[in-house]
């Protein structure tokens, strides 16, 4: 472990940050931190290990976990950061604790979940993960750590003091001896219980292999042996038979092959005739298939000659349609020209004059303006008057409302008030006696259910003392008679003249005799039973006093009859003046609400009378509006020109207007159906000329379609004659009658080709057979076949086979049988080495169990360890002494001083001076950093020390700091030393100075130097 940089801020005496480089400080080795006492010297020490352990052991206690009072007292949290090496990893730990105010105001100080990176990455965020973390990686508890590598004040000579026993558990916590202990000893029982499963296994696989013996395996070869020679004599029979039988098999299937032969000739025999007829087909196919062609180019001038004059008439007819259909068009086209003439002539006479037309629609605007605006002038009239006459009426029902208010005014100042202070006298008399009586009620009811507890409680504590005092007889008789057997087993043991263990006496008279001996565990179980029931009596005496004690505190009871009494006179008293008083006030409540609804109804027709008012102005300036507007429509009427529709004398109305406007209308809508109707007609008669067109040049096309296959008919027609007289040409010459004839000896392809290869066949097979034929008979000579032999050969192989087969099996399943049994005898050898081999480990386990029993081997460790810790400590010791001092270990593993200049006299350690204790306890400290690795992995790079320096004379205290400096320039060792004594500032050249805190200004500060 190595330092690298420390934050401070809040804990003791440091209110503001303060920040520590230890690369800087610890770049010559030794360094010092130095300042006066109480400036916060140490509060470094207790802040690197409050970031790592949580703890500051020297302010609480080692079992301290409250971190309130190291709060500085102008902050308001406290916060730590570390970041420090183990080998190769960095490590940053971030610690803070908080105030905190509650709802209620009430103080709380507490922790922030701390933060732990490694090489920058978080790995722990809350308290117990950080915990696990630093226990995983440090293997080591914050005492330990306090004993060995940062030794505050108080700790620098807790390990030189400890006793033998609290020494060995701390080096086998600090040197991670456990797993040779306790760990080691329960690997040893595993796999002494795998062994010990192992063998019982292989003990059960050979007992599960069953019967291997060697009789076994001699008997199994025996019958092979004898087996094998039968099948050997059954062999050579068979081999002489086989012979005998292949040569008559020979000869069978030579007679065999003739008889096919014979068989297959006849066969071919039989369709001699029938491949003749096909051979006389197939010729004439041949020959009519040369004439095929022919008689194709026939059908196919014939078939084109019926379709060209079909194609003829077709075409005939279509021109005949097409001529039909010009006729029509023509006709429609001169009905459309004559039906266009007499529409022109229409629209002359349906010609409408626009002007008039528009004069008209406006008159009528104007004139139902006019008629609109005298309507809304009659209703405004109308309206008028209504209002006036409303208005009157609201004045009247005003004046009758103003003396009906006064009226009910008068009412209210008359009514009597009832005074309200007696009823609240009355009623808190009343709550106060409904109280009283409730205190008294449930005392009756407390004092009623305790004397049912009590009485309840007394009948079970009877009971049970009852079951007391049973079980007491029990216990009693059982313990005596107990007595008496151990007095006879006693008795047995004792011989005349010897003395007695009991009372030494020589002479044994009356020897206890035997009785008839307990079960202990029922002795036992009566005495259990004895003690709860003695405990229940306790419980329910307690039980009884505190009931009696409370029905007692309860005291004497007032008289609930008469307060019921008094209480009911008092209700009855106050129901009577609260009917007084809600009467009185149903009457004050009434007369209000008619004077607020007098007065509210005053406002609404005053309102009204206004609203009217304000109505009656708005319906006059209407009226006048009206009359202005009608005069302005006549004078727009009078304006408009009509081109002497109307005459002079006539007065223009909204009847005759309409009237005339409707006929101009009605001629208007007829002009414009005319006008749709002729550029309809028009329209139809360009689709008809263009018709026409397309017909004539259709007609003409067609025409010419005919001449074209007229032609090619004549042609066609001409060809057919033609090839038809060379047809009946060849249909004589080639032997024929006629074309059907020729058609009808046509074979279909596949027929064809299955004709030609059926005879072929035939011709072929007929060679075939006969030359085969006549190679048997050949073959054959003089020789013959015997039946009998034949099948007597036959079925004495068969039963031979048979004979071979179950050997075959039978020596088949013994050769099986016999492997597996070796098998299983070499497997069963096998498996007796491999149990020979776990017994040799078995007794090798039992040997060790034995030796790692009861911590034999951690203690010898550990003792090894602190012998080595205490003769690298001795050499550093005696270096410094001069060769006075040595340090060893006695039998307890306590340390003693051994004075080299005092005839080597030994002394404990607890007669060292103050300075003495100093040096050895350094020496020890730095002898255990050397030798420590946390986790059993990583080498301490750093050491730091709080305190002794001031105990030494400037001789000793030269030796000590060579001593430091040469452990720091040859181990590499970062050592830290915490003083107040100023003689060993010249001596350390890199050092941290602690300023002390000025109160109420600032506090502890650090300075590099």
């Amino acid at each position: 472990m190595k330092p690298i940089k420390l934050e401070i801020s809040g804990l003791q005496s440091f209110s503001k940050k303060q920040v520590i480089d230890f690369n800087e400080l610890t770049s010559l080795g030794l360094f010092g931190i130095f300042g006066e006492t109480g400036s916060g010297k140490s509060t470094i020490l207790d802040a690197m290990i409050f970031s790592i352990f949580d703890k500051i052991p020297r302010t609480m206690g080692n079992n301290g976990n409250g971190i309130r009072p190291c709060l500085n007292q102008d902050s308001d949290s406290i916060q730590v950061y570390f970041k420090f090496s183990l080998g190769e990893d960095i490590f940053e730990i971030d610690r803070c604790y908080k105030k905190k105010y509650s709802r209620k105001g009430e103080e709380k100080f507490e922790q922030v979940n701390p933060i732990l990176k490694i090489n920058g990455d978080i790995v722990a965020d809350t308290v117990t993960n950080v915990q696990t973390k630093i226990k995983e990686h440090f293997g080591i508890s914050v005492n330990d750590f306090t004993r060995s590598v940062v030794l505050p004040q108080g700790k620098f000579s807790e390990f030189l003091k400890l006793k033998g026993s609290e020494k060995m558990s701390m080096l086998e916590n600090i040197f991670d001896l456990e797993k040779y202990g306790k760990k080691m000893s329960e690997k040893i029982t595993s796999r002494l219980n795998n062994i010990n499963e192992n063998i019982s296994s292989l003990e059960n696989q050979i007992k599960g292999k069953g019967d291997f013996s060697l009789e076994l395996i001699n008997s199994l070869k025996s019958n092979l042996e004898l087996r094998s020679a039968e099948h050997i004599e059954l062999i050579s029979e068979k081999e002489d038979l086989t012979t005998q039988f292949l040569e008559l098999k020979e000869i069978k299937n030579i007679f065999e092959k003739l008889e096919l032969y014979n068989s297959e000739i006849l066969k071919l025999e039989e369709i001699k005739d029938k491949i003749s007829e096909e051979k006389e087909k197939v010729s004439k196919h041949e020959v009519a298939t040369s004439l095929k062609t022919l008689i194709e180019e026939l059908d196919l001038l014939e078939k084109e000659i019926l379709e060209n004059s079909s194609d003829l008439k077709s075409i005939e007819s279509s021109l005949n349609k097409e001529s039909e259909l010009l006729n029509l068009e023509k006709i429609a086209e001169e009905n459309l020209e004559s039906k266009i003439e007499n529409i022109t002539l229409q629209l002359l006479e349906k010609k409408v004059d626009y002007d008039v037309l528009d004069s008209l629609r406006k008159a009528e605007g104007h004139l139902k303006t006019i008629e609109l605006k005298d309507r809304l002038l009659k209703e405004s009239f109308e309206s008028k008057s209504k209002i006036e006459i409303e208005i009157s009426s609201l004045h009247e029902k005003i004046q009758k409302n103003s003396s009906q208010l006064e009226c009910e005014k008068k009412t209210l100042k008359s009514l009597t008030k009832i005074d309200s202070t007696e009823i609240t006298t009355l009623e808190k008399d009343i709550s106060d006696t409904k109280t009283k009586l409730g205190v008294e009620n449930e005392k009756v009811s407390n004092r009623l259910a305790l004397e049912k507890e009590l009485e309840i409680t007394l009948v079970e504590r009877e009971a049970v003392d009852f079951k007391f005092s049973s079980t007491n007889e029990v216990v009693l008789e059982l313990q005596k008679q107990n007595l008496e057997n151990h007095a006879f087993e006693l008795a047995q043991h004792l011989k005349h003249g010897e003395n007695c263990p009991v009372c030494g006496s020589k002479d044994h008279p009356n020897l206890a005799k035997d009785i008839q001996s307990i079960d202990l565990d029922i002795l036992q179980e009566n005495i259990d039973r004895k003690n709860i029931l003695e405990k229940k009596l306790i419980e329910l005496d307690s039980k009884i006093e505190f009931i009696k004690s409370r029905i007692t505190a309860i005291g004497s009871l007032e008289d609930i009859d008469s307060l019921n009494k008094i209480l009911i006179e008092k209700e009855s008293c106050l129901k009577a003046l609260k009917e007084k008083e809600n009467h009185a006030a149903v009457k004050e409540r009434e007369l209000s609400n008619s004077i607020t609804t007098l007065t509210s109804t005053l406002s609404n027709l005053e309102e009204n009378i206004k609203h009217r008012e304000s109505t009656l102005k708005s319906s006059v300036q209407k009226l006048e509006e009206y009359k202005s507007e009608i005069a302005e429509e006549m004078q727009k009427l009078s304006l408009l020109k009509f081109k002497n529709i109307f005459d002079n004398s006539e007065e223009i109305s909204l009847e005759s207007v309409l009237r005339e406007k409707n006929i101009l209308e009605n001629m208007e809508r007829e002009y414009r159906a005319l006008t749709s109707s002729k550029e309809e007609s028009e329209l139809k008669l360009k689709a008809i000329k263009s018709n026409i067109l397309l017909i004539l040049n259709t007609i003409q096309e067609l025409k010419l379609k005919v001449v074209t296959l007229e032609e090619k008919i004549s042609n066609l027609k001409s060809n057919f004659e033609v090839k038809s007289k060379h047809l009946n040409e060849s249909i004589s010459s080639k032997g024929f009658n006629s074309k059907d004839e020729i058609l009808f000896s046509l074979l279909s392809e596949n027929l064809y080709h299955s004709l030609k290869e059926r005879i072929s066949t035939f011709e072929n097979n007929l060679i075939k057979y006969n030359h085969l034929k006549d190679e048997v008979i050949s073959e054959i000579g003089g020789r013959e076949f015997n039946s009998e032999r034949w099948e007597y050969l036959k079925s004495t192989l068969e039963e031979i086979a048979k004979k071979e087969s179950y050997l075959i099996k039978e020596i088949t399943e013994l050769k099986s049988d016999l492997a597996r049994i070796e098998l299983l005898a070499e497997e069963a050898s096998q498996l007796l080495k491999e149990i020979e081999a776990l017994t040799l480990k078995q007794d090798d386990l039992l040997l060790l169990q034995k030796r790692f029993k009861g911590r034999k081997f951690v203690n010898f460790l550990a003792r090894k360890r602190l012998d080595y810790i205490t003769y690298e400590a001795s050499k550093r010791l005696q270096k410094i002494t001069r060769g006075r001092y040595l340090l060893k270990v006695d039998n307890s593993c306590d340390f003693i001083i051994v004075d080299t200049f005092n005839s080597n006299h030994s002394r404990e350690c607890s007669t060292l001076s103050g300075g003495e204790t100093f040096i050895v306890s350094l020496v020890l400290a730095l002898a255990l950093s050397g030798q420590l690795q946390l986790k059993g992995k990583i080498q301490l790079e750093f050491f730091f020390l709080d305190e002794g320096f001031g105990t030494l004379d400037s001789i000793l205290l030269d030796r000590v700091i060579e001593i430091l400096e040469e452990i720091g320039w040859k181990e590499k060792m970062k050592i830290g030393i915490i003083s107040h004594v100023e003689d060993l500032k010249i001596r350390i050249p890199r050092r941290l100075e602690v300023s002390p805190a000025i109160p109420g200004e600032i506090g502890s500060t650090i300075k590099l130097i």
